[in-house]
């Protein structure tokens, strides 16, 4: 844990001279310890294990900051961007991922024995998908996470995890290997949650305000905590995923405290104190875990499996997202440089793209090749958005608004 720390550390502030955004810099932190020699050094199998772990933690404390500061009025004044935007940038690249893969690799991959429309919707799905904690950390480091394109991106990119988890569902369902979770019941365990989230609401509220009347703010602190990890466990038991349940947390929190009247001086200041206390904790010993661990998923040999084959991964990767955003203009109300902007947003695919995929090649759906580009397009895209965002906010810096 000091080594990544410190070396993430170490790495960023050498990088920000060169204007290189956060998120970017502890990648490029878990690619460096993940050259073979300095991996057998730092890191034993148990540790490995523990990076993982902290990773999953990190993801699970961006998305459920993202809940809690992200203004959910907005999401819902805007929720027929979000519905067009999550729809169409998640169709379009499964579209062309579908084709790209059956079309030009089928005959290869049924000489290799893989089945190849099975390989082509795996390959689809995790095109679709986006990755909400990358955005978060880049959003949060810009401070743009209370505006509005910030709400649309988060709002569009939360439904596409609901329809990559139906998506990757089917797939699994479809060659009878089970996914945790039965297809027809999706729709049911949404509802229950929504219930759930619902009448729970009154019972939070209460032991809210009694924790609020004593004196110490670490049982504050640790009812969030359960908060954040009760919805995301009953989450990932309805087979929703864990992270969905972390958003929906923070989203349930911030409804409990926004709906308060009357609010002293003393609990305002402790609000805004728990939540600058998770803040911290995420951003500043969980965040760099999450990103590192997606640079130790990375090999560069992964470069040299198919670069042909990569390249035209890269090109249907990048294109899908950007121009299926771009399709809803003539529905929104948002200009060009706008959803271009948010096309870049949804491209940003981090450790979803990498789940789904190892989740496809531990079942033997897909071969290591199209697994190796799959964690490439996972990191390209990843790598990408920080560095579009930021350009363009230093050019228009009311173009969040």
């Amino acid at each position: 844990m000091t080594v990544v720390l410190a070396f993430s550390f170490l790495l960023k502030e050498l990088l920000r001279r060169f204007r290189v955004p956060v998120v970017v810099s502890q990648i490029l932190a878990g690619i460096l310890l993940g050259l073979p020699l300095l991996k057998s050094l730092v890191f034993s199998g148990d540790s490995l294990s523990s990076v993982e772990l902290l990773s999953q933690l990190g993801i699970t404390f961006l998305l459920f900051l993202a809940g809690w500061e992200i203004d959910f009025r907005k999401v819902i004044r805007y929720a027929g961007d979000v519905l067009l935007i999550a729809f169409s940038s998640a169709l379009l690249p499964f579209v062309l991922g579908f084709l790209f893969i059956y079309l030009l690799y089928g005959e290869s991959l049924l000489a290799a024995g893989y089945d190849p429309v099975i390989v082509a919707l795996v390959f689809g799905v995790s095109l679709s998908v986006t990755s909400e904690a990358t955005k978060v950390k880049v959003l949060a480091d810009l401070g743009k996470l209370k505006t509005k394109l910030a709400a649309i991106m988060l709002g569009a990119g939360t439904l596409d995890d609901i329809i990559e988890v139906l998506a990757l569902a089917s797939v699994l369902a479809l060659v009878h290997v089970g996914g945790g979770v039965d297809l027809y019941m999706i729709p049911v365990d949404i509802i229950l949650f929504g219930l759930f989230i619902l009448l729970s609401f009154k019972v939070l509220s209460n032991v809210l305000k009694y924790v609020e009347r004593k004196e110490t703010d670490v049982d504050l602190f640790l009812l969030v905590l359960i908060i954040m990890f009760g919805m995301v466990g009953l989450s990932d038991i309805l087979g929703l995923g864990y992270l969905i349940g972390a958003i929906a947390g923070g989203f349930t929190l911030q409804w409990i405290v926004s709906r308060k009247r009357h609010k002293t001086r003393r609990e305002k200041f402790e609000e805004e104190e728990i939540f600058e206390g998770v803040k911290l904790v995420a951003l500043s010993f969980l965040a760099p875990f999450f990103f590192l661990n997606i640079g130790l998923n990375f090999s560069l040999d992964y470069l040299f499996v198919n670069p042909l084959l990569l390249a035209g991964a890269l090109v249907v990767a990048f294109a899908g997202k950007i121009l299926g955003t771009l399709m809803v203009k003539p529905f929104t109300k948002l200009t060009w440089r706008q959803l271009y902007l948010v096309g870049w947003a949804m491209n940003s695919r981090g450790a979803v793209e990498l789940i789904i995929a190892l989740t496809a090649y531990s079942y033997q759906l897909i071969p290591g090749e199209v697994f190796s580009i799959l964690v490439v397009t996972s990191l390209a895209t990843t790598l990408t958005f920080p560095f579009v965002i930021q350009r363009h906010i230093n050019r228009n810096p009311k173009i969040m608004d």
